[in-house]
């Protein structure tokens, strides 16, 4: 098709399937890529509609008649489930296969879409491996691979869901190749090259949306234990009993137990994790996305793909482990465009487990030991970069647009707990007893050091500084936070050796110096502009002179 018959072919089908008169911001020019043969990037905020970028082109008519499929590879069930339930209300033709179908009605589903009656069907990347599946999607023409939640192939992929890193590989084995489509709302320049690089696009169009939700207010709030973190919620849902809102938990556990909490303080809450069955799972959903229900508390895997536009705040109790996993969760609030307020309760001891299981399994699916030390590096950059954001001296929203590749308008947004100098969610903790809350660095009442900043001297944040310039005036490079703590407290593990660190003029200097306030100085050091950030989260002089090793 001609350009002006794909713009008029879209909206007719827009119109006619989903009811809109027009496209959103730049859904048309994805959809056009796709059907002029074109592989697309699309990095489209939550709620911006990028299903409909890969549905509108299975709605295009096929050759000799018969519609070519769009297969769409999606992390989870629930997200399966949901596309599919909502492509029926539309009149779209579409199926999924997981682990519950059973093997009659994967051949049903086979034979419908090669007749042409399915015009989408949603797989996880597990199913990809299955030779049954491969058999059957040679088959075929697959018009497009729509690739959902694309940020899992580099980060999933290189960890406890292996299958993603082999998507490409089942597309070569493909009779003819299909445009693919990669779709995700979060992802920085790395991450954006990592699809590319993985998924194999060919000289995609990259449409990169715009990061900033203005509507949204954004707080901290440092808890030091349990009691507090449980507490604090409470509180805060008490009094928004009459709002929707959303609270992320790190385990299963403490989804019941913070549910059990809500509830003894008069809250209307129920939780949702993946151990419930699907019937379960599917009451609570709906009684959230009807209004019946005010509060859900879920772990992380709720929220995909569900479209509730009221939702009016979102708290999570715990740090997630990257900025894109905070950016994708805090995003499911003020979708309506109307205010709404996202919150991070987080405890220093939790980055400290963090980077511990990072140190033990990031890149664990990966055999080549260099791509496994940068999915090291870049894995811990992320959780650096959410450690950061939890304690910034500086405009929360600024430092988050910073980090997805976005220059901020305005050095503060005025709508955040830096910005504004008390945190809402701090106050509401605050009316519990008689000490001030603490987000970040900054209280409700005044700005004051974390207790692991306490002590940290001119002369550690000078021995740090040496060492860090050291290596990149020997070297010409830089390394990971947890590289640079384990040199100076004098490790002799095969990394550190192999990487010729024991050479460096300052190791082993630190050796009775704890890693928490070494680590504190070097983000004092970043803050300061000191240091700087290079690609995968390694550590460089903040001026540097001559070529970089990046």
């Amino acid at each position: 098709m001609l350009m002006a018959d794909i713009t008029g072919w879209a909206l007719r089908t827009l119109q006619h399937f989903y009811g809109y008169d027009s496209f959103r911001g730049r859904q048309l020019d994805v959809i056009t890529a796709i059907l002029q043969h074109r592989d697309v990037l699309a990095v489209m905020p939550t709620g911006a509609g990028k299903s409909i970028c890969y549905q509108i082109p299975a709605c295009a008519p096929g050759i000799n008649g018969k519609p070519a499929l769009v297969l769409v590879i999606t992390p989870l069930r629930a997200l399966m489930r949901d596309q599919v339930a909502h492509l029926s209300t539309h009149g779209i033709p579409a199926a999924f296969i997981d682990s519950e179908t059973t093997g009659t009605e994967r051949a049903m589903t086979y034979q419908a879409a090669r007749e042409g009656h399915i015009r989408l069907l949603y797989v996880a990347p597990e199913r990809l491996v299955s030779p049954e599946f491969l058999r059957f999607a040679q088959t075929l023409r697959i018009r497009l691979v729509a690739v959902d939640e694309a940020h899992c192939v580099f980060q999933w992929g290189q960890d406890f869901r292996p299958d993603y890193l082999g998507i490409a590989a089942f597309i070569e084995q493909l009779p003819e190749r299909p445009v693919i489509a990669a779709c995700t709302a979060t992802a920085t320049p790395t991450v954006r090259e990592g699809i590319i690089q993985n998924l194999h696009l060919q000289d995609p169009l990259q449409v990169i949306s715009n990061f900033d939700r203005p509507n949204l207010y954004f707080g901290r709030y440092e808890a030091h234990s349990k009691q507090d973190r449980t507490a604090c919620i409470t509180q805060y849902a008490k009094t928004h009993r009459s709002e929707s809102g959303i609270v992320y938990c790190t385990s299963r556990a403490r989804t019941e137990e913070l549910t059990e909490a809500l509830k003894t303080a008069g809250v209307q809450a129920k939780y949702f994790h993946a151990k419930m069955d699907e019937a379960g799972k599917a009451y609570v959903q709906d009684a959230f996305l009807e209004g019946r229900l005010k509060v859900i508390v879920a772990t992380t895997a709720f929220g995909m793909g569900v479209d509730k536009p009221d939702v009016r705040w979102v708290i999570n109790d715990g740090a997630p482990s990257s900025l894109e996993e905070y950016y994708q969760e805090a995003g499911r609030a003020g979708r309506d465009g109307k205010p709404a307020s996202c919150y991070v309760i987080w405890g220093s001891y939790e980055f400290d487990w963090q980077r511990q299981r990072i140190e033990e399994s990031a890149g664990s699916a990966l055999d080549n030991q260099q791509e496994r030390s940068q999915a090291k590096d870049a894995a811990l950059y992320r959780c650096q970069a959410m450690e950061r954001y939890c304690t910034t001296h500086g405009c929360l929203r600024a430092h988050m647009l910073r980090y997805f590749g976005e220059e901020p308008s305005e050095r503060r947004c005025g709508s955040c707990d830096f910005c504004t100098g008390s945190s809402r969610l701090a106050g509401a903790a605050h009316t519990r007893n008689s000490t001030p809350a603490v987000f970040g660095r900054t209280s409700a009442f005044h700005v004051e050091q974390s207790e692991e900043e306490h002590g940290i001297d001119a002369d550690l944040m000078q021995s740090v500084l040496h060492f860090i310039q050291a290596v990149y005036r020997d070297q010409g490079t830089g390394y990971s936070t947890v590289k640079i703590v384990n040199a100076l407290h004098g490790s002799r593990s095969v990394s550190i050796m192999g990487s010729g660190l024991n050479q460096i003029d300052g190791y082993g200097s630190l050796a009775d110096t704890s890693g928490t306030r070494i680590r504190a100085a070097i983000r004092m050091l970043l803050d300061d502009g000191q240091l700087t950030h290079g690609n995968h989260g390694i550590i460089l002089p903040g001026s540097l002179e001559g070529s970089v090793n990046l």
